[in-house]
């Protein structure tokens, strides 16, 4: 394990990216939100659009992929009138000029993010139409929203034509869903009554977007909770798209908070509830889920107590074999961040390289290490950034109010527990 400053851990998984506090979620999540897509490109030189015909119809897109084979597709715009062409084909544009003109934008939700940033690609005249081929193929049953508005070109003929938009799409070919929720975390049956977070692991990569349409937390009577979960429409993937995290509004699990004054806490102590995952949510392919998903669990009381290390219990191995340190810890903790949070270094403060698993419903740590232990002095190493799952870190507590005189001596980043291997 390299020496890490306070503040940085390496991680045995080699996973050097350590989340925020949780006394910063707020503003982290506020700023969570992805964009999708990417911009657009040159013009080609026009071909003759021949002489003008009357009654010109309106523009009409398509989206056409030849022979069917969508890693060929573009996007054409056809029906124009013969000195629109021209005018378009003599045109001098730049990117941001043609884009204007015709922007192509992955559709990922209604309405369409301001902010979403037009598809790359190549724009050239052919015959009576113009034709947009994107960098990258078309995926078979995406859609995709494009926009036609000749008036960006300028000069009378062009503002005199009519401008569209529409949303199309390439058939997707008929594949049998195989995308499954392979777990969901806290994997144990009961929950504190202030549970902080959920994290819903697939199977194979999904598709980008909001989860919070295609999940519903119901009650022991089946009735939906209202308003359970943060209400962002951030995009909380990890790198993969396997695994969303869900967000209990931290404004009804804190306490004086007006929001949970006014509604309470989602999960109430002694109830039941079932978090449901719909089988309409689509993976990457564009493909639903094979089956619907139901996680039940019960509610505990609120889990009020920071973390403490002298707490955690570690069985040692010896020297000279590569079997697992194991920490066990008198409660669960937070999936993600066990894999994130907790290394080992030696008595130099190098890193130990190894792998990680988390067992036992999230309440004991096992990390192997890539060579064998030598004898002497190492360092269960955590950031105060680890949790429960109520959010409470090492010696804080998530209920603590900032403007709450509360004494808390040590605030380190890391803290070390020392071990000795024999």
């Amino acid at each position: 394990m390299e020496r890490k400053d306070a503040g940085a851990v390496a991680n045995p998984r080699r996973h050097r990216v350590f989340p925020l506090p949780m006394t910063r979620y707020l503003v982290a999540l506020a700023l969570a939100i992805a964009t999708i897509g990417c911009g657009s490109g040159a013009a080609q030189p026009a071909e003759s659009a021949g002489p003008e015909e009357p009654g010109q119809n309106a523009p009409r897109l398509q989206l056409i992929a030849p022979d069917g084979d969508s890693s060929r597709a573009f996007v054409v715009v056809s029906e124009l009138s013969a000195s629109l062409t021209d005018a378009l084909g003599g045109a001098a544009l730049s990117e941001d000029e043609w884009s204007k003109v015709l922007a192509v934008f992955v559709h990922e939700e209604e309405p369409l993010a301001e902010n979403t940033p037009a598809v790359l690609g190549r724009y050239r005249v052919v015959g009576r139409s113009l034709r947009f081929e994107p960098l990258f193929g078309f995926d078979a049953g995406r859609r995709y929203r494009v926009r036609f508005n000749p008036g960006a070109l300028g000069g009378d003929v062009a503002e005199a034509a009519k401008p569209v938009e529409s949303i199309l799409s390439l058939p997707k070919p008929d594949v049998a869903p195989e995308t499954i929720v392979e777990a969901v975390y806290p994997s144990s049956d009961i929950l504190p009554e202030n549970q902080l977070k959920l994290y819903i692991h697939f199977s194979a990569p999904m598709r980008m977007g909001d989860g919070l349409p295609f999940i519903k937390l119901l009650d022991s009577a089946g009735e939906e909770v209202v308003d359970p979960f943060l209400p962002l429409g951030g995009e909380f993937w990890d790198r993969e798209r396997r695994r969303y995290t869900v967000f209990f509004d931290p404004g009804r699990v804190k306490r004086g908070i007006l929001p949970n004054e006014q509604m309470g806490r989602p999960l109430r102590e002694g109830g039941e509830y079932s978090l449901v995952v719909d089988a309409s949510w689509t993976d990457a392919e564009g493909n639903p889920l094979r089956e619907p998903y139901r996680k039940t669990f019960r509610v505990g009381p609120p889990d009020e107590t920071p973390l403490d290390t002298a707490t955690w219990s570690l069985t040692i191995p010896k020297a000279s074999t590569r079997d697992a340190l194991v920490v066990d810890f008198p409660e669960p903790l937070d999936h993600g961040l066990m894999a994130r949070a907790l290394g080992v270094e030696g008595e130099d403060g190098q890193a130990v390289e190894g792998a990680i698993e988390v067992r036992e419903n999230e309440t004991r740590w096992a990390f192997t290490p890539d060579e064998p232990w030598e004898g002497g002095g190492y360092r269960l190493v955590a950031m105060s950034i680890l949790e429960d799952l109520a959010g409470n870190q090492i010696g804080g507590l998530f209920e603590v109010d900032v403007f709450d005189q509360v004494e808390r001596p040590d605030q380190r980043e890391v803290y070390r527990v020392p071990f000795a291997v024999q």
